[in-house]
C-alpha cells in the first residue's frame, strides 16, 4: 500500500485524501450524535413534554371546575328545596337525570337529604369505580341552612384512560388510582410527573410518558443519512482504490516493459561501443609513442585519448547501470582488512590532492578489524566520493574518517569545496542529474546514482549534506559487513 501511494499523481492523492477527509468529518458527526446530541436532544424532548404536561394538568383540572361550578349552580336551584319534603318531587330526579344526560362521560349526579340518597340520575352504579365531588345545597328560604348536598360521580375509568394528543405519549394518574402493570418504564420512555394542586385531587400526581425510539426518531434518520453517506464514501474509496491500483498495475507492467527495452539497448549499446573506443585508445597510444609524431600531433592526441576515455567511463557506467536496474550484478562476498582498503584508496587518490596543494587530514581508529563484503564494489563506491571531493575542490582541505558504530561502519569525507545548495540536495542520487553543471566539465551525472545502488547493494547508504554553495560538502558512507 505504501508503495502504491508512492507511485501515485498529486491529483490521486488528493482526490484520496479528500474522500478520506470526508468520510472521517461524517464519522466525527456521527460520534458526537451518539455520544451527545442524543443527551442534548432527550433534555430539549423532556422541556417539551413538562410543558404539555401542565397544559394537559390545566385542561384537567379546568375541566373538574367546569364540572364543579355546574354542581354548585345546580345547588342553588329552587326546586332543591323539596330534599326537605318527605314526600321528594320527581323534578329533581329528572333534572338529574337531563342534566348527566347533558355531561355524558357517564356522569352520574346524586342528591342527598338527611344523609340518604333521595334521587338519582342513574339507577345501577358503583361509587368505588367514581371520583367524587360534592357541594352542599342551602335552603332559598335561609342560606344559612343546609338541607342536603349534591354529589357529582366521574368514572375512575377516564381518569386511568387519558389522553394525550400525541398517540406516542401516554399520559396518566398516579396516588389515588390503582395503577395497572402496563406503565411505561422509564428505559424506553422520557417520564415527567407533577402534583396537582388545589382541592380537586388533592395532591394527586399526574404523568406524562414519551417514546425515546420517537422522540429521537429525527435524530435516527439523520444517524441513518450520514451513516449511509459513510458507507458510500468508504465503498467510493475502495472503488477508487481498486481503479487506481489496476491502472497502476498496467502502468508498472508498461514502464518494466519499457525498462526492459532500456537495459537491453544500453546493454547492447555499451558492447558495441566498448569495442571501437578501445581500439581508438589503443591507437592512439601507439600513435603517441611513435617517433614519427611531433610534439603538436601528440598534444592532440592527448586530448583524443582524454575524450575516449570519458566515453569508455560514461558507457562503463551506463553498462553497470544497467546490470544494477535488472538486478544482474553479483556480490562476491570476502573478509578484507577495511582499513587496509581505505588506505590504499586514499594513496591512489593522494597524487590528485597533492596536484591541487590541498591538506589531506586522516582519521582512521580502526584496527584489524576484518568486514565481509565484495572488495571491488566498495572500492568503487570509496573513490567516488573520494573523488568527487578532489573535483569540487580547489583550496583548502579534504579530511578523511572511518569509525565504527555499533555493527555498523561510517566512512565519511568532508571537503571546503563549491558545496551544494539546498534546493539541489534532493536530486542528488538521481541518473544523469548533475548539481555543477556549469563548474565542471566532463561529467555523466551518474557516478552518484550508481554508488547508492551499488552502496545498497553492500547492505548500506551513502547521505551528502552541506550548509549550502561554497561551504564545502560531507559525504557520509554507512555499511555492514554482509
Amino acid at each position: 500500500m505504501r508503495k502504491l501511494w508512492k507511485k501515485l499523481s498529486d491529483t490521486y492523492k488528493i482526490l484520496i485524501s479528500m474522500l478520506l477527509f470526508i468520510m472521517l468529518i461524517q464519522l466525527s458527526t456521527l460520534v458526537y450524535i451518539w455520544k451527545f446530541e442524543s443527551k442534548v436532544l432527550l433534555e430539549k424532548e423532556r422541556k417539551n413534554l413538562s410543558y404539555q404536561l401542565d397544559m394537559n394538568a390545566k385542561l384537567l383540572v379546568n375541566k373538574m371546575k367546569s364540572l364543579e361550578k355546574e354542581l354548585s349552580f345546580l345547588a342553588t336551584l329552587e326546586v332543591m328545596d323539596d330534599l326537605v319534603v318527605k314526600d321528594i318531587d320527581k323534578r329533581i330526579a329528572v333534572l338529574l337525570k337531563k342534566k348527566a344526560e347533558d355531561l355524558s362521560d357517564g356522569i352520574v349526579l346524586l342528591a342527598e337529604g338527611n344523609k340518604q340518597v333521595v334521587a338519582s340520575s342513574h339507577k345501577e352504579y358503583n361509587r368505588d369505580e367514581f371520583y367524587k365531588f360534592k357541594v352542599p345545597v342551602r335552603a332559598s328560604f335561609d342560606s344559612t341552612k343546609i338541607i342536603g348536598s349534591l354529589l357529582l360521580l366521574y368514572p375512575y375509568e377516564h381518569l386511568k384512560n387519558l389522553k394525550s394528543s400525541n398517540p406516542h405519549q401516554y399520559l396518566w394518574f398516579w396516588s389515588f388510582i390503582e395503577m395497572e402493570s402496563s406503565v411505561p418504564s422509564s428505559e424506553s420512555n422520557i417520564i415527567v410527573s407533577k402534583k396537582l394542586n388545589g382541592d380537586i385531587f388533592k395532591g394527586a400526581e399526574l404523568s406524562l410518558a414519551y417514546k425515546k425510539s420517537y422522540a429521537l426518531k429525527s435524530i435516527k434518520e439523520i444517524e441513518n443519512i450520514l451513516l449511509f453517506a459513510f458507507v458510500l464514501s468508504l465503498l467510493s474509496l475502495f472503488f477508487v482504490v481498486w481503479v487506481l491500483s489496476k491502472k497502476q498495475i498496467e502502468i508498472l507492467e508498461h514502464t518494466q516493459e519499457v525498462l526492459a527495452l532500456k537495459r537491453t539497448f544500453l546493454s547492447t549499446m555499451s558492447h558495441e561501443l566498448r569495442t571501437p573506443l578501445g581500439s581508438i585508445l589503443n591507437l592512439t597510444q601507439h600513435l603517441m609513442v611513435s617517433p614519427k609524431i611531433g610534439d603538436d600531433e601528440v598534444d592532440m592526441l592527448g586530448r583524443i585519448e582524454n575524450s575516449s576515455e570519458h566515453l569508455l567511463g560514461m558507457i562503463n557506467n551506463l553498462l553497470q547501470l544497467s546490470k544494477l536496474d535488472s538486478n544482474c550484478m553479483t556480490v562476491t562476498k570476502e573478509l578484507i582488512d577495511i582499513k587496509g582498503v581505505i588506505e590504499e584508496m586514499i594513496e591512489i587518490v593522494e597524487p590528485l590532492i597533492d596536484e591541487k596543494e590541498l591538506l589531506l587530514e586522516k582519521s582512521i581508529g580502526i584496527e584489524n578489524i576484518m568486514v565481509l563484503t565484495d572488495m571491488n564494489l566498495l572500492k568503487q563506491v570509496l573513490i567516488n566520493l573520494l573523488s568527487n571531493a578532489i573535483k569540487f575542490t580547489e583550496k583548502g582541505s579534504i579530511q578523511i574518517s572511518l569509525s565504527q558504530q555499533n555493527s555498523s561502519f561510517i566512512f565519511e569525507v568532508t571537503d571546503t569545496g563549491i558545496g551544494i545548495g539546498k534546493e539541489k540536495q534532493n536530486a542528488l542520487f538521481s541518473e544523469f542529474y548533475q548539481a555543477h553543471s556549469k563548474e565542471v566539465k566532463h561529467s555523466t551525472g551518474l557516478g552518484l546514482a550508481l554508488s547508492q545502488k551499488v552502496a545498497k547493494l553492500l547492505n548500506g547508504e551513502i547521505k551528502i549534506e552541506s550548509e549550502g554553495e561554497g561551504k564545502g560538502t560531507k559525504s557520509t558512507f554507512i555499511f555492514k559487513s554482509l
